[in-house]
């Protein structure tokens, strides 16, 4: 799930309890009621269309105060609790529970569509705040807003004509699945614009390390074994010592990489060297490494010859590998 859609059913959520909490405080205000009827009377007296742009307009007035990034949060947050303290007043006046009148209200489709576009109104600021380099996302998903408050407006006013304000919900089912693909596709066109814009300034600043490659290290192999056999040659046997048994180091190394056996220690190769062994068919050849092996690091020069026998035995069977 989305960073933003949790934010957005976090808020949402946060929206409705805080409106069911202000219904519930009973509140005995005449003017907030007084303020409720002569809203509403100026909604009654305009025709179906007059009722929508009334309705929106007002609506999307507040949705967009909602959606100033840092203090929209605050802004959402006062309005609901005054809509649900006119709404307590007036169920006061009528002696009904304020929190039944919120109930009811609830089950109404407009409801449904008009609350959560104020949730997503207020968390689209509050996401630019809290990731301003994703800001482009928190404003495209704003563009649902006005549209979920449109089709919100369409709703309510069509209640005041039905006997039964219910059967909207028929409508409002098929707004649902709209809104539900537009915010998708919305965020898959924010998802498109920050992979363009993000990782192309991060790769920049990345510096690719490529690890050698089986070939890289037959290679080294080679220079090695080169070099071991020049000092050979030349009477160095100290010299040519070390760079055999770096060959060999090489060729191990290189056959681990192609088992897919790691190499980084001694225990590593030994084990590199017992996979060999076992494939080839032959289990001393553990131990002729081993025996190499001691020769090399005790200096063994007298022994050069048996070392050289060994190694050429080892390179023998893992290049057979």
């Amino acid at each position: 799930m989305r960073v933003l859609t949790k934010i957005i059913l976090i808020v949402f959520v946060f929206e409705v309890v805080l409106f069911l909490i202000a219904s519930g405080i009973p509140q005995n205000n005449p003017s907030l009621v007084s303020a409720f009827n002569s809203t509403e009377n100026q909604v009654l007296n305009q025709s179906y269309f007059g009722k929508v742009l009334m309705i929106f307009g007002n609506n999307v007035r507040v949705a967009f105060l909602d959606f100033i990034p840092a203090v929209g949060m605050i802004i959402l947050a006062v309005s609901i609790y005054s809509t649900g303290a006119v709404l307590s007043a007036f169920s006061s006046s009528l002696n009904v529970p304020g929190i039944l009148s919120a109930l009811g209200l609830m089950t109404l489709p407009h409801s449904w569509l008009e609350l959560p576009s104020y949730a997503v109104a207020a968390s689209s600021g509050l996401y630019i705040v809290i990731r301003p380099r994703e800001w482009v996302r928190g404003l495209l998903t704003l563009i649902i807003v006005p549209i979920e408050l449109f089709l919100a407006a369409l709703v309510e006013s069509g209640e005041f004509y039905v006997s039964n304000p219910y059967i909207l919900w028929l409508y409002s089912i098929p707004a649902f699945v709209f809104l539900y693909f537009l915010y998708e596709f919305l965020q898959k066109r924010a998802d498109r614009y920050i992979k363009v814009k993000t990782p192309v300034t991060q790769q920049q600043n990345v510096i690719q390390i490529q690890q050698p490659t089986y070939a890289d290290y037959i290679t080294r192999y080679n220079q090695s074994w080169n070099t071991a056999s020049y000092y050979e040659t030349q009477g160095n046997l100290a010299e040519a010592m070390r760079y055999y048994w770096e060959a060999i180091f090489y060729l191990i190394t290189a056959v681990g990489n192609k088992l897919g056996m790691p190499t980084l220690t001694k225990e590593d190769q030994d084990n590199v060297i017992k996979s060999v062994a076992y494939k080839v068919g032959n289990p001393q050849l553990y131990d002729i490494y081993n025996e190499a092996f001691k020769i090399r690091i005790e200096n063994r020069l007298n022994d050069f010859q048996i070392f050289k026998e060994y190694l050429s035995q080892l390179t023998r069977y893992l290049n057979s590998i």
